[in-house]
């Protein structure tokens, strides 16, 4: 896991050249659609918070078995899974093709890469080996990538900075918080969704604890009053996830809530992004807060690879509704 974290700069770099090695059409859309489940969805949460400010069209993360009604054909549509047997998404791409979307895979093997191969449809072959949650480059670059081969960002100057970033982060602090917060529950408050909540899926995949996060302003509205019962959250450690070229109002509203509520929680900490640009400011927190989950974990005693509450949802499902199986049936017919 460390080895793969560590890597992450060589694999943003490998992210691009398979994608610009995939003979991607050019698909006229007005709206993108990422479906995925768990550490291949976050890769379009990523794209989503990154587009925000750009994109003139809506981009959703879809976590279901089924699309939103609106996906029609002219829907982009991302099927990212990792492992490329992830059943939701599965049942996403068979209704992404019998309505005719735009369909873009991104997997490492399984069933998805297999029925792309039969139906002769895009895929972004990824590098295989790695546990999903540990391949996030691969998850989130080849999606920014496609985007900007058809024209629609610029921004390739921001993923050369943002490698340069991430070989340059110094991990010490991020050591020194792990050692904190062992044995304690976690709290993440930072300001953008994507980030916030792959701190939190970290700490639960990886560190195997409890946690919970929430994004500014908004949990300013709401969250903040969980704090008032002093003695329930003496066992809480809050990451708050910063940014120094903050706005002025975003810099008061945190450090306003921050003195609300430290002496409610068993400590606070405060971790910082780096780089210029957007993209290298959320590619550094992320990597951060993977490596900090797998210190945790280290810590611990705890083995960050192994999910087996995962695994066991998963073969009780297989046993119990054998969904993949139907599902081949539909794609057969789509042959």
């Amino acid at each position: 896991m460390l080895d793969a974290i560590k890597k992450y700069p060589e694999m943003c770099r490998d992210a691009v050249e398979r994608t610009n090695g995939s003979n991607l059409p050019n698909y006229k859309f007005d709206k993108i659609i990422v479906c995925g489940m768990g550490g291949s969805a976050v890769g379009g949460e990523l794209l989503r918070d990154l587009m925000r400010d750009q994109l003139p069209i809506p981009i959703e993360v879809s976590k279901d078995y089924h699309l939103p009604k609106y996906a029609d054909e002219k829907t982009l549509v991302f099927c990212v899974s990792y492992s490329g047997d992830t059943e939701e998404t599965l049942s996403q791409f068979a209704e992404a093709l019998k309505i005719k979307c735009n369909v873009i895979c991104l997997a490492s093997g399984g069933k998805l890469k297999e029925w792309c191969e039969k139906l002769s449809l895009p895929l972004v072959l990824l590098s295989s080996g790695l546990q999903p949650r540990a391949a996030l480059p691969y998850l989130f670059l080849p999606m920014l990538i496609y985007l900007q081969n058809v024209g629609l960002v610029n921004l390739k100057e921001d993923l050369e900075e943002s490698i340069q970033v991430l070989n340059g982060i110094d991990l010490k602090e991020i050591d020194n918080v792990a050692s904190e917060i062992k044995d304690s529950f976690v709290a993440v408050y930072g300001q953008l969704l994507s980030v916030s909540r792959r701190f939190k899926n970290q700490f639960n995949e990886n560190s195997k604890i409890p946690a919970r996060f929430d994004v500014f302003p908004e949990l300013d509205h709401n969250e903040i009053m969980g704090y008032q019962n002093l003695e329930l959250n003496k066992s809480t450690s809050i990451i708050f996830l910063r940014d120094r070229d903050e706005s002025e109002e975003m810099k008061a509203r945190i450090e306003i809530t921050r003195d609300l509520i430290r002496d409610s929680a068993r400590n606070v900490f405060e971790i910082y992004s780096s780089g210029n640009s957007k993209l290298a400011k959320m590619l550094s927190l992320v990597y951060m807060g993977d490596y900090l989950s797998y210190r945790l974990a280290v810590l611990s005693g705890i083995n960050p690879e192994k999910v087996e509450n995962i695994n066991k949802l998963k073969k009780g499902l297989k046993e119990r509704l054998n969904f993949v199986e139907r599902l081949e049936k539909q794609i057969e017919n789509l042959k």
